[in-house]
């Protein structure tokens, strides 16, 4: 994958500042190094005629891998209070990660964990990964993409777009 940074309210200036550097560099290495797993067969979408390629429950295992291999901790709590079940994707130390690689309907919910867990101190920056539209078209119709999360970028495979 090729990842290209999309900068909500200064948040690349966040992530590279020391504190931050660290975790940035490991979420870049992950999403270069990680090759896009594809399904056997492809799936068509009878309706649309649309073929999609991208395996994307293997990926989501890849993903998990290389992310735990790197420390991080993988689903999470949002809170810290048990009150709640919801889970974030990945988290280490003060940064959280979000990856949305299916269903559009979820970003909205990723967003969500992003404001709990800011709101509660629990994190500093959120970092959402979204796919640019050509890989988007590989995993499914109804894939969020960084032009429908509203990021204008030129190029690239994954859009790693950061809110401080």
């Amino acid at each position: 994958m090729h990842v290209i940074w999309f900068s909500y309210r200064f948040a690349a200036e966040v992530m590279n500042s020391p504190a931050f550097v660290k975790e940035r560099d490991e979420i870049l290495a992950i999403f270069n190094q990680i090759a896009v797993p594809q399904l056997k067969e492809p799936k068509l979408r009878p309706r649309t005629n649309k073929v999609f390629t991208t395996d994307q429950l293997a990926l989501n295992h890849l993903l998990d891998a290389e992310f735990s291999g790197y420390g991080w901790d993988c689903q999470p709590p949002v809170t810290e209070d048990k009150k709640t079940s919801i889970k974030a994707d990945y988290k280490k130390a003060r940064v959280q990660v979000e990856v949305q690689f299916g269903n559009m309907a979820r970003w909205y919910t990723d967003v969500f964990k992003f404001q709990v867990s800011y709101s509660l101190g629990l994190i500093d920056v959120g970092v959402l990964a979204v796919p640019m539209r050509s890989y988007g078209n590989t995993i499914d119709e109804r894939c969020r993409t960084s032009v429908k999360s509203n990021y204008c970028v030129p190029s690239g495979d994954v859009l790693a777009g950061s809110a401080a």
